[in-house]
């Protein structure tokens, strides 16, 4: 009989909620994380393990095991997000690298940075957004063209005044995210000038 792995997932302050159960092979085959406390658990006769994960919403975690309980085995796993909403997009791209899904899943990031930079995002967007990549900040290229696409919008005039005064609004609730956009701002309209000025 194959062995199972219970996934269950912590929130602070309340009590552990099963997402799945997953046969071990498949979970271990696509979830480097998992695969790693497994291991650490050492128990390899066990028809049924449990695991615990957290640091992303249950529900993108719940979507993401459930893909890869249900990939084909003729297939390479694919995380499909074409088309969600930005914010549960985002949610997916936390619950993959909470598991370390493997193969990775390069598209998922392709497809947030594509939509900041082809969508004069919203203040609460904006938001969602930097909370994602609040602890990758300095490795991430969603953070860095979030930054980006939201100044030079500001610069371009790509929002209404009233739209341009909600991000800058929202923005300053986050201090660190208010001066970075000032700050990049200031470097694109130096830019722009130079550019206007030949």
């Amino acid at each position: 009989m194959m062995s199972v792995v219970k996934i269950n997932v912590t929130v602070a302050g309340k009590p552990d909620q099963l997402l799945d159960t997953v046969p071990e092979e498949r979970i271990r085959a696509h979830s480097a994380s998992i695969d790693r406390a497994l291991a650490v658990q050492g128990d390899d006769q066990a028809k049924e393990k449990t695991v615990c994960v957290f640091g992303a919403a249950p529900a993108a975690l719940i979507y993401v095991i459930h893909r890869i309980a249900g990939k084909k085995e003729t297939r390479d796993l694919h995380i499909k997000v074409h088309d969600m909403p930005l914010e549960r997009v985002l949610a997916v791209w936390e619950a993959t690298e909470v598991l370390d899904v493997q193969p990775a899943q390069p598209h998922i990031e392709g497809h947030v940075i594509g939509y900041i930079s082809h969508h004069a995002i919203t203040p609460e967007q904006m938001w969602v957004v930097a909370v994602a990549s609040l602890h990758r900040r300095q490795s991430s290229k969603i953070f860095r063209t979030l930054i980006h696409q939201v100044a030079w919008n500001l610069v371009h005039q790509r929002y209404s005044e009233d739209g341009a005064q909600a991000l800058q609004d929202k923005a300053r609730e986050w201090p660190d995210l208010h001066f970075t956009i000032d700050k990049k701002v200031t470097e694109l309209k130096e830019k722009k000038a130079i550019h206007d000025a030949r």
